[in-house]
């Protein structure tokens, strides 16, 4: 009688290994694996180790202003370059991205802001299709 639905796909937070608190400013590139948490700003790259699960966690107050990547993401806060996620990406309410997103898994909530372009994964990261809108025609007279 009642349809079964799968249950949504959740990150778990059990913690994180490193942190950057809101009084931090930070200039320069960060590489790392585990958790890390940002409640401050960042301005360089923030890549996680290749090839191990880590989760990115960017608070409403945290802003990087760079290239990201992470294997798993919980943004809500600001973006300002390209983020690359190799399995699941939250956007949550607060989120702000002004650069092009590739991800796996996506959830996106009300309010969330991309200004770029969102492009899916598929099962070998190579084969990730990208479709483009054709551009509305625009009228002389």
């Amino acid at each position: 009688m009642f349809s079964k639905k799968r249950p949504a796909t959740r990150i778990a937070i059990d913690q994180f290994s490193s942190l950057i608190s809101g009084s931090l400013s930070l200039v320069g590139d960060v590489t790392f694996e585990e958790g890390l948490k940002i409640s401050g700003e960042v301005c360089g790259n923030v890549r996680h180790k290749p090839g191990t699960h880590s989760l990115l966690a960017l608070s409403a107050e945290g802003r990087i202003e760079g290239n990201v990547s992470s294997y798993d993401a919980l943004i809500d806060g600001t973006i300002v370059g390209d983020l690359v996620v190799e399995h699941l990406l939250e956007l949550h309410s607060n989120a702000r991205v002004q650069g092009n997103i590739r991800y796996r898994q996506l959830s996106m909530e009300n309010g969330a802001v991309v200004d770029g372009t969102l492009n899916r994964m598929g099962d070998d990261e190579e084969t990730a299709q990208v479709f483009e809108l054709p551009r509305p025609q625009v009228r002389e007279g």
